[in-house]
């Protein structure tokens, strides 16, 4: 069956039968992806999840790599108490710390299994929708004087309206929607998601070009073009601010950051230093309960100022340093917070991307939504707080969940009342 024969049969869920299953996972994916947080910001739909174990762990059984971050975010989770006794003797730590960041670890397993389970009963394009509306209602929580497109509403409004685009395999309506999203992106100085989209809007060209011409791709020539097309991006797109394309505001800023360090990465992210010179110095990690010392504020400090950047501000003192550690990166986090196994938890996020990413692209079945979570999964993992990674991550795994597409297909197609198309359409991802 052709992907556009089986993303016609996944419109087949808009006329099923929804019993009280369906409508659960409908209402699961919504809460997921809402985030509510609980005392110590531990996210409901993740604790739901978790109480739902029974019902995802056995999708597990053919999912080696799920198995495997499974065990790493359990692992993780031990890892930063004992890290956190063990660094207690010359630190201070935080209680309350240690239970937020290990609801984190654990709230992320339970939403990833949540997920995966509603994937069986609703089929992936409902959950990417359901999920995007669960965001969506989010920002009305967020909405005040500083709400702006940039940190409120782009990543939101992206994932839901890529993923009401994707349902059809249309080329057309996913490049629409990824345009008019990044002609808002350019007025409103976000620029690493405005990046983003046009990468999902190349990748998806270049994958309708090699499946109109009858083009087979191998593993490493799309891996290679995903990275190459992401490089050249990235330079064109910082020539264009630099040009001043995206405004005065957007271009003297990035020159400020270049001039800062000779990098715009390395000027944007300053904590990417910070993170280098604590990992150095701690390298089994610190825990997650654990207060960084003076004698670690001062190496970072340290390293930040090496590169131009001054450290002596409010947001090193108070953000990365007053409450714990934070630096402003999934893997840091997870490294500096969970030691080895945390470490090991973020390269299995990775492969998991990577390939799901290189198996949709192959099969000529990916869509703008795919290609942007993979995006912003990496970019998270380099240059985003761990805490912000999670609302867009437990989607990100479950959309590119190539190990277990042909058992949750089989398992859809099995059901009373699902049609056998929607089963082919979830083989195809979203």
């Amino acid at each position: 069956m052709s992907p556009r024969t089986a993303a016609a049969g996944g419109a087949d869920i808009l006329t099923r039968k929804w019993t009280a299953e369906p409508v659960f996972a409908i209402l699961l994916c919504v809460i997921v992806g809402l985030r509510i947080a609980l005392p110590f910001n531990a996210p409901v739909g993740g604790l739901v999840g978790l109480l739902l174990v029974p019902l995802w762990l056995p999708l597990l059984r053919r999912a080696r790599l799920f198995v495997a971050l499974t065990a790493l975010l359990v692992a993780a989770t031990v890892a930063g108490v004992l890290l956190t006794w063990w660094m207690s003797t010359d630190h201070l730590a935080l209680p309350s710390s240690l239970v937020e960041r290990s609801a984190l670890a654990l709230g992320l397993l339970g939403a990833v299994g949540a997920l995966l389970w509603a994937r069986t009963v609703i089929g992936l394009s409902a959950v990417s929708i359901a999920y995007g509306v669960g965001m969506t209602l989010g920002i009305l929580g967020e909405i005040d004087a500083t709400a702006s497109w940039r940190f409120t509403f782009s990543i939101p409004l992206t994932i839901l309206l890529m993923a009401i685009a994707a349902r059809g395999d249309r080329l057309m309506p996913q490049l629409v929607v990824v345009v008019l999203l990044a002609a808002v992106g350019v007025v409103n100085d976000a620029r690493s998601n405005t990046a983003m989209l046009l990468l999902a809007a190349v990748v998806l060209i270049w994958q309708r070009i090699g499946r109109v011409a009858g083009s087979a791709r191998r593993r490493a020539g799309n891996v290679v073009g995903v990275v190459l097309f992401g490089i050249a991006i990235f330079f064109v797109a910082q020539a264009a601010i630099l040009e001043g394309f995206f405004g005065e505001a957007t271009k003297d800023r990035t020159q400020a950051q270049i001039s800062t360090s000779g990098s715009l990465l390395l000027g944007g992210r300053p904590e990417i230093a910070a993170s280098e010179a604590l990992i150095r110095l701690n390298p089994w990690g610190m825990g997650s309960g654990i207060v960084a010392s003076p004698t670690d504020v001062t190496a970072a400090k340290s390293s930040m100022a090496a590169i131009g950047y001054d450290p002596h501000n409010n947001y090193v003192d108070r953000f990365m340093f007053g409450g714990g550690i934070e630096v402003h990166s999934m893997v840091g986090d997870l490294w500096l917070w969970f030691g080895l196994p945390g470490l090991a938890a973020c390269v299995v996020v990775a492969v998991i991307a990577g390939m799901g990413l290189e198996r949709a692209l192959r099969e000529g079945a990916c869509t703008v939504l795919a290609v942007y979570l993979a995006t912003r999964l990496v970019w998270d993992l380099a240059f985003s707080p761990a805490i912000s990674a999670m609302k867009t991550l437990p989607l990100a795994l479950v959309v590119l969940a190539v190990p277990v597409s042909a058992l949750i297909a089989q398992r859809s197609s099995v059901r009373q009342g699902a049609p056998q198309g929607a089963a082919a359409a979830d083989r195809r991802g979203t």
